[in-house]
């Protein structure tokens, strides 16, 4: 079973990379997903961002969402903010880079 992380960093890509986590999960539907928000694109995993009710959607699918704590504290955001189900991680650059050693797939959208 294919185990992929997803990098998404740039709030500006947030609708494209969505579309392509979508995609990926209908193309392979056994893989394993883990999408890390972090830098700018942290705030779409907060509570009433506009992409929440897509980022619920993959989560209903399976993909495991994850918050950098790093990203969170240099914009405020705190964990009660997340949308419910979110993961976090202390640095999100640090999980991409473990997912990798330990044999993931890596895509940045």
């Amino acid at each position: 079973m294919p185990r992929v992380v997803v990098q998404v960093s740039d709030i500006n890509n947030i609708d494209q990379a969505l579309t392509s986590c979508n995609n990926l999960i209908n193309e392979i539907p056994d893989a394993v997903v883990e999408v890390v928000f972090h830098q700018s694109a942290i705030s779409a995993v907060v509570r009433g961002s506009n992409v929440e009710d897509r980022i619920r959607d993959l989560m209903k699918r399976g993909v495991i969402v994850i918050a950098c704590r790093n990203s969170m504290r240099s914009r405020n955001i705190s964990e009660d903010q997340l949308i419910d189900g979110v993961k976090i991680v202390n640095a999100g650059v640090a999980e991409i880079v473990r997912k990798q050693a330990e044999g993931w797939a890596y895509l940045k959208l």
